[in-house]
């Protein structure tokens, strides 16, 4: 009995112990799907979490994609108008450029963006390059911009700030992912090389001039009288006059190619003694003995002189004027006389730069500034002592040599080899009545916007005497330029007497200004110094 009772207590716990670890593994079951659960959810969340952290910066960065390409679009925008902001063609056929077309500001969608991707953009014009130039230095020297009538003078360079906006990021600021540019568009520029300029009346005692020289008409036998100023600048077929490289004066309109007309230049006469009217005549050829009573050679004074004949005997004793000796030349036509005054408007003369330089330039050893073509590196008043330099119409001497060139405008210095590079630092200087006992050398002030000098105490180590003349170094901006030790340029100042620029120092800017005995040519339009910026 007692076996049989141990025996069925054993099969009974057996029992128990194998439903015990029934139940132990479906518990253990159950909590690893609750754990399965729970992570799942956890990591469910995670992602979710992840994902929504992820959508604020995925959506900044579209939109940051999309307005950099706005504010591009802006820029593109902006250089299509300057590029066609084109005046009538002139009288020659030349198109140039109307500043009263020039944009101050721009606007707008993007294309195929709707409302929900624009650009805005601020155009300021400048004289200098304001490449890498301090925000205060942008705003001095911007010029002021008029819807409408463009900047107040003809610019040299454009900066182009333009902005592309979006409609911002949700959970950001509005401004949220727009982008700004900023590019500077150096504009396309012929030097004064404009066929003809106008040839006013000068007295250093009135200011501005008050008259200046007009032709009857474009036909041979025509006489040329004076206008008054209100009028000059209205008439470019009478108005228009170049003073060329052949000592002759000449009514630009008939100098064009392709007109069937032969060149008309002011001329004296033939025979007689003056006074006389000048008239047009077809010019003489350059090897023509018979264009001496054609040739008119700048002199101090504001004076053109005529030539003797034969042309080798030298100046003549007769000078353009209105042919009084004294009072205005109001509606008085243009003579030849045997006497002129120095500076005074009946019979003297501020022609404008674009008329011309004459035959001057390296050959005969003068300095021709390019912005004022017409004019030239000048003793003031021939006074060694006088506290600046200027720039003056450039003198002639027709005779080969130029034996009576005065010497005021004979400058010496050494050009580089081939005109390529540059040459110094070295002197630049004059010699007083060229005499090679009176050398003057041509010193610097060493500050910004100071006048340049003569001193007669010449030494080659001198810092304020040592020049670098670079002649063409490969880019436009560095070339035909004067530079002192302190990195300055040789650059145009205010007025002596109202019309003529003195000379200063000024930091290098690429400006036309600031190029000397450069060659007749273009400066293409070109985008410079991009940038993002905040």
């Amino acid at each position: 009995m007692t076996t049989l009772t141990s025996t069925a207590s054993r099969v009974l716990s057996r029992f128990r112990l194998c439903r015990s670890a029934r139940d132990s593994e479906g518990g253990v079951a159950m909590v690893t799907t609750l754990i399965a659960i729970l992570l799942t959810a956890m990591l469910s969340m995670l992602l979710l979490g992840i994902m929504m952290s992820q959508m604020m910066p995925t959506s900044f960065m579209r939109t940051s994609s999309q307005t950099i390409f706005a504010a591009e679009a802006g820029v593109n925008t902006v250089i299509g108008q300057i590029r066609t902001a084109e005046a009538p063609a002139d009288f020659t056929g030349a198109v140039y450029g109307d500043r009263a077309k020039l944009p101050c500001s721009a606007e707008g969608p993007v294309d195929d963006a709707g409302a929900s991707l624009t650009y805005t953009a601020s155009i300021q014009y400048f004289l200098q390059d304001p490449t890498g130039r301090s925000a205060s230095w942008i705003a001095s020297n911007a010029l002021a911009c008029t819807p409408g009538s463009g900047p107040t003078a003809d610019p040299s360079y454009a900066l182009v700030t333009a902005s592309g906006l979006a409609e911002g990021v949700a959970g950001m600021g509005a401004d949220a992912g727009n982008r700004t540019v900023q590019v500077t568009y150096e504009f396309q520029i012929t030097n004064n090389n404009i066929p003809g300029g106008l040839i006013y009346s000068f007295d250093g005692s009135i200011t501005p001039d008050r008259f200046c020289l007009e032709a009857y008409s474009a036909s041979v036998g025509s006489h040329v009288r004076y206008v008054p100023a209100v009028d000059c600048g209205t008439d470019d077929v009478h108005q228009l006059w170049i003073y060329d490289t052949d000592y002759q004066i000449k009514l630009a309109s008939t100098t064009l190619p392709g007109l069937g007309v032969d060149p008309l230049c002011l001329t004296g006469p033939v025979g007689g003694s003056p006074p006389q009217r000048i008239t047009l005549r077809v010019c003489e050829p350059k090897t023509s003995a018979a264009r001496w009573n054609q040739l008119w050679s700048w002199e101090g004074g504001a004076r053109w002189r005529g030539q003797r004949d034969p042309i080798s005997s030298g100046y003549a004793s007769t000078w353009l004027s209105s042919g009084t000796a004294s009072g205005s030349p109001n509606g008085r036509d243009l003579w030849v006389t045997g006497s002129a005054p120095s500076n005074n408007e009946w019979g003297s003369f501020n022609p404008d730069p674009r008329v011309g330089a004459g035959a001057a330039g390296e050959d005969t050893r003068q300095i021709v500034n390019y912005l004022e073509f017409g004019r030239c590196f000048d003793v003031t008043n021939e006074d060694v002592n006088y506290s600046h330099m200027i720039v003056y119409p450039c003198k002639q001497d027709p005779i080969p040599g130029q034996p009576n060139l005065l010497w005021n405008h004979k400058w010496y210095y050494t050009e580089p080899a081939s005109k390529v590079g540059s040459s110094g630092p070295q002197q630049i200087s004059i010699l007083r009545l060229n005499s090679t006992s009176a050398r003057y050398c041509l010193v610097s002030p060493g500050t910004e916007g100071g006048y340049v000098y003569l001193t007669s105490a010449c030494s080659s180590s001198a810092a304020n005497q040592r020049w670098t003349r670079f002649a063409d170094t490969g880019s436009y901006a560095t070339s035909y330029t004067f530079v002192d030790s302190w990195g300055r340029c040789a650059s145009l100042g205010d007025k002596f007497l109202g019309a003529f620029s003195k000379i200063t120092t000024a930091t290098c800017n690429s400006g036309l200004g600031q190029k000397w005995n450069a060659p007749p040519s273009t400066v293409s339009a070109s985008l410079d110094g991009y940038q993002e910026i905040p």
